[in-house]
């Protein structure tokens, strides 16, 4: 699907791969682009964690992809890492252009307004990230515990990402990470703190395709999610993956299901106002970007 959206073939198109969230690890990079390599695309990565690009580096590397993807992992710091490089200014400018922009997990929540996002995790900072990674145990975002004693004491935080698109996204919406609090509802208490937001919840196995002023919602068939047969959500991920669409209204979450498909101006709405979390800068201090700015 992301291919098709270029209009050219495969050996034809050149692949951006951003890893910010996860550090530049060549793990993540490795696996989440090896199926266009496998397709004959042209894949490049641009390095930012480390390292501070100049102006024409950036733009050279952005300039030249028609498609441009974006890692999972720690949201707050790859969107902040950019913002002071001067990054998002320029994927702004692909995508007025039309390249094809893209990701799951914190690569699905940048392109929007605002995201429930596993940011605090501490498995999820650099240090820690870079250690593990080091060792073996691991270079991506953590999984659910066997048993609620092993749980970890860490909380969703509601980060800022790019703002392209209206709408606060909740990827994983039906999963679990280490914390042992199932997404969805968690999602539901945040936005009752941010309740002017429009919540847009994404199953694992689902994506949010949106293409010329239009949307459609695609889902991985043969894998598990939280839409029953009779439209209703499962927290037991005994149904098919899908997309929930959820507003307050007298301070209560109310959920449906999204549409297959349809007109983009039907789906999302920009909110009354955004309200920021008053936790964000804590977050910033114990994941610190200490590496070279412009």
């Amino acid at each position: 699907a992301i291919l098709s959206l270029t209009g050219k073939q495969p050996t034809n198109v050149n692949i951006l791969y951003l890893g910010t969230a996860t550090y530049d690890l060549p793990g993540p990079r490795e696996r989440q682009t090896l199926r266009f390599i496998e397709a004959g695309c042209c894949v490049s990565a641009l390095e930012v964690v480390n390292t501070a690009p100049g102006p024409l580096q950036l733009s050279a590397a952005v300039e030249a992809a028609d498609v441009i993807v974006v890692s999972g992992g720690n949201t707050l710091f790859a969107v902040d890492r950019w913002i002071r490089l001067g990054l998002h200014q320029l994927l702004r400018e692909a995508m007025e252009r039309g390249a094809v922009l893209t990701g799951g997990s914190a690569g699905a929540i940048c392109w929007f307004q605002g995201g429930h996002s596993d940011s605090m995790d501490p498995d999820s900072f650099k240090i820690n990230m870079l250690a593990a990674a080091a060792s073996q145990q691991g270079d991506e975002s953590s999984t659910a515990p066997t048993n609620i004693s092993e749980a970890k004491s860490w909380e969703y935080l509601r980060v800022d990402g790019l703002g392209f698109l209206p709408g606060l996204v909740c990827p994983h919406h039906d999963k679990v990470q280490s914390n042992g609090l199932l997404r969805a509802l968690d999602f539901d208490s945040m936005l009752l703190r941010h309740d002017s937001e429009l919540g847009i919840g994404i199953d694992h196995w689902a994506a949010l395709e949106v293409c010329d002023g239009r949307f459609r919602v695609i889902s991985v068939e043969g894998k598990e999610g939280s839409v029953l047969p009779d439209k209703t959500f499962s927290p037991d991920r005994k149904g098919v993956p899908g997309i929930w669409l959820k507003e307050v209204h007298d301070s209560k979450v109310e959920m449906r299901l999204c549409p297959s498909e349809g007109k983009l101006e039907l789906l999302l709405r920009n909110p009354k106002v955004i309200k920021k979390d008053a936790r964000t800068d804590a977050c910033r201090i114990d994941n610190p970007d200490d590496a070279p700015g412009p």
